[in-house]
């Protein structure tokens, strides 16, 4: 079996690490090739994207991989390092607030479709022109952004509000 891309993110990460492992290694031997010393720590968690419950260490990589949808064609392994166990989010949108756990390596945008369509009710063409921003700020998060990166690493909470995506008409 052929080496696997291994795509990393954590709070402390300038950007996604992009890693290459043997499917035979373990998770620590994947970790122990980043550059970023905090994220070699043996206290942090590691967890799968979209999964509340951390993988050890000891656990191989080819146990982890997920198939594309012909069954034959292996995605990337993404995965995320932190010492939070669950990410508090709070979404704020006309002047109400609604406040959910996820794991830190739910997606900016499963986020949003939640809070869009679940707490807030919105209709679903009307929850696709609204976008999460950090409240206090202007930022805008890439969807495929893991919650968990948001926070400052020490408290395991993230707010949000949700705003209308502005569009170019013309």
């Amino acid at each position: 079996m052929k080496n696997v891309d291994v795509f990393l993110q954590g709070p402390g990460f300038s950007d996604i690490a992009v890693l290459s492992a043997k499917p035979d290694d373990t998770i620590g031997n994947v970790l122990s090739k980043l550059d970023q010393a905090e994220a070699k720590e043996e206290n942090l968690l590691v967890f799968i994207q979209d999964s509340f419950c951390p993988v050890d260490r000891e656990v191989l990589v080819e146990e982890l991989l997920p198939l594309a949808a012909d069954e034959k064609t292996l995605r990337p392994l993404c995965l995320h390092v932190t010492q939070c166990r669950k990410v508090e989010t709070v979404v704020r949108f006309n002047g109400e607030h609604k406040q959910r756990q996820f794991p830190p390596g739910a997606v900016v945008e499963r986020i949003r479709r939640w809070a869009a369509c679940r707490a807030f009710g919105l209709a679903p063409q009307d929850a696709g022109e609204h976008v999460l921003q950090l409240q206090g700020s202007t930022s805008r998060p890439d969807r495929d952004t893991h919650v968990g990166v948001l926070t400052d690493g020490k408290s395991c909470s993230v707010a949000f509000d949700l705003v209308p995506n502005k569009r170019v008409e013309g």
